[in-house]
């Protein structure tokens, strides 16, 4: 049985929010752990990620003004009618 491909750099980055959320495949995180095992490129990467995660969730939690909440919804109403369009 061959083994498997390593992960690269460049998907062991994009698949770090994914990992931090604990919302990548079982097989992608083992691959995953083993890349940031090793590689001293990445690993400050998830570092700085996990810790920017731990920060934003100690902090309390404001609403956003209403102007913003307004445009937010009023971009998300476009966006959808364009995919219907499509």
């Amino acid at each position: 049985m061959s083994e498997p491909n390593p992960m690269s750099c460049q998907e062991a980055i994009e698949r770090l929010w994914a990992y931090i959320d604990a919302e990548l495949p079982g097989d992608e995180v083992d691959a995953l752990k083993t890349h940031l095992e090793v590689c001293s490129a990445c690993y400050p990467h998830y570092d700085f990620q996990k810790a920017l995660c731990q920060f934003l969730r100690n902090q309390p939690q404001r609403c956003a003004p209403p102007e913003l909440r307004r445009r937010i919804f009023l971009r998300l109403l476009a966006e959808e009618r364009s995919e219907a369009e499509s």
